[in-house]
């Protein structure tokens, strides 16, 4: 099984917050994970916007130190996000839930919209 991680869940899992449950750091340390372009992008807004301290090339080398795999965003992800349900308007997540459900992928979230998706979901 390949998992996909939620920008929010790979941050928590680089800075061994407390937040990230004990099942879930199991999962990860268990399992291939891979990182969206897409959650780079997303880091490299708030960064900018001053919202968070991690600078996105930090983050990109992090998560490739840590043994993550890059997910590039294809025409194709971006094409499915139009076919989810407008369960809510975040793109960063929509287009994450459409690469996990493309390629069939388990993604892992604490996001409460999430699970409202078809997706395979593990809760963070």
């Amino acid at each position: 099984m390949r998992l996909l991680l939620d920008t929010q869940v790979m941050l928590w899992w680089l800075l061994d917050a407390p937040r990230l449950k004990a099942d879930t750091r199991q999962l990860i340390r268990g399992h291939s994970c891979l990182v969206s372009v897409a959650s780079i992008w997303e880091v490299a807004i708030k960064h900018r916007l001053g919202k968070l301290p991690v600078a996105p090339e930090s983050f990109r080398d992090h998560c490739l130190q840590s043994g993550a795999t890059l997910l590039p965003v294809l025409d194709s992800h971006a094409i499915e996000t139009s076919a989810l349900p407008r369960i809510h308007d975040d793109p960063f997540d929509r287009l994450l839930i459409a690469q996990a459900r493309l390629e069939g992928l388990m993604a892992v979230s604490a996001d409460r919209h999430w699970p409202s998706y078809d997706v395979s979901l593990h809760r963070a």
